[in-house]
């Protein structure tokens, strides 16, 4: 190797060139080693033929001088294994071969037919860099539980058209070149006149929550969440189901402090350690609806309602001035309840959220200037059995009993 204005280098490790050069007939070209292996299969030679340094050795001994050289342009490298793959790579020298109508004879060639329009092929070409993919195909789109029309897979990403996102509800609106959907900007891609997006969009942008099943068909389920009759808007998704509290808090009294630009929340002066704001709103996490405001989710799976409410408590019938919730499995009643039944906490960590009972540490979850104790824990240390019920949490006794007690004493006043 001749670096400019430097001494030769000899064939060795410091040699970009390696331990072998054949040079081609075409001046300043040829087959060689290099210095630098992870280099090699990457875009990184100026027009040479870069090998591994063993497997230019051994090229080196088998070939004499003036063996013909047959250079091959390939950008498109077929993977059939047990799922039929193409790699694009990038088309370096601009000779146009990396073309729909090439992608097409490249796949017939192999025995496979690509149903899907140039379009989508020119989305394949450009997003596969060179990695393996299937070939494009169309997917079933439902929006709902609704079939809401197709899109494709496109090197494992999926598109839809942009129109079909008005069936969840949100509000699309165009400006010009520029797809607001729910408010905020979505990028485009045009196929045949009608614009689409893809679906790793329009789940970041819009907290959208998608389900994929082995037939490559997509879901997009939205629910919507009430409390106490309130309409709280559309539930959002981000690795975990929120609803927006802004107008439960407002029902509820509760002293909320939110500032979007620094990601900060205060509810009831309890710092949200895990805020989420969407359109400066703040949203939380069903646990946290749990652990700040002591209220749960009931989740209507069919008619895709979240309600968010409190359950009435009943001990031995007689309803407590304070309510209890169920939430992800478990149901939790205000510590009061022990006191009146003569269980009185010894004391109350307000930071720590943890109480001693007897010689019980239980945790105590502080919301809205209360404590909250688990039923399991509340049964551990009274004795009584707990029964959460469509009327309510009933303890000592089931709504059954209740009823029966109440028709009891109505009958007694007659």
């Amino acid at each position: 190797w001749y670096p400019v204005g430097k001494e030769p280098v000899l064939p060795g490790p410091d040699n970009p060139l390696g331990p072998w050069w054949l040079g081609l007939d075409y001046p300043g070209y040829g087959i060689h080693g290099n210095n630098s292996p992870s280099s090699i299969g990457k875009a990184q030679s100026k027009g040479c033929i870069r090998m591994l340094n063993e497997d230019v050795e051994y090229l080196a001994q088998r070939v004499a001088k003036g063996t013909p050289v047959r250079l091959r342009y390939d950008s498109l490298i077929a993977y059939d294994n047990e799922v039929f793959k193409i790699a694009v790579f990038d088309d370096l020298y601009d000779l146009g071969v990396n073309t729909p109508n090439n992608l097409r004879r490249f796949a017939k060639h192999y025995g496979y037919t690509i149903d899907a329009p140039n379009w989508v092929l020119e989305e394949f070409l450009k997003n596969s860099r060179g990695k393996p993919y299937p070939l494009p195909k169309t997917i079933d789109l439902k929006c709902n539980y609704e079939l809401s029309g197709y899109g494709y897979e496109i090197a494992e990403e999926i598109i839809m058209p942009i129109i079909s996102l008005s069936r969840l509800g949100l509000e699309i609106v165009k400006e010009k070149d520029v797809y607001l959907v729910d408010g905020k900007p979505i990028n485009r891609v045009l196929g045949k006149g009608v614009p689409f997006t893809y679906l790793k969009e329009v789940e970041d942008t819009l907290w959208l929550k998608i389900d994929i099943n082995l037939d490559s068909q997509v879901s997009l389920n939205v629910y919507q969440a009430t409390f106490r009759g309130i309409d709280c808007g559309r539930v959002l998704y981000k690795g975990k189901n929120l609803i927006n509290v802004t107008e439960i808090t407002k029902e509820l009294g509760s002293v909320v402090y939110i500032n979007p630009t620094t990601q900060a929340a205060m509810i009831d002066g309890q710092l949200v350690l895990k805020p989420y704001f969407y359109k400066d709103e703040l949203y939380l996490s069903e646990a946290d609806i749990a652990d700040y405001l002591a209220l749960g989710v009931l989740w209507d799976q069919d008619k895709l309602k979240a309600t968010v409410d409190s359950l009435p408590v009943y001990l031995f019938g007689q309803r407590l001035a304070l309510d209890g919730y169920f939430s992800q499995g478990k149901i939790y009643l205000p510590i009061l309840i022990l006191e009146q039944l003569d269980y009185y906490p010894e004391w109350v960590d307000r930071i720590a959220e943890r109480a001693k009972i007897g010689e019980e540490i239980i945790k105590a979850n502080r919301a809205r200037g209360h404590f909250y104790i688990s039923s399991d824990d509340f049964s551990r240390i009274s004795g009584i059995n707990v029964v959460k019920e469509s009327a309510g949490i009933f303890v000592g006794q089931n709504q059954t009993d209740t009823d029966a007690n109440a028709k009891a004493t109505d009958e007694l006043l007659l």
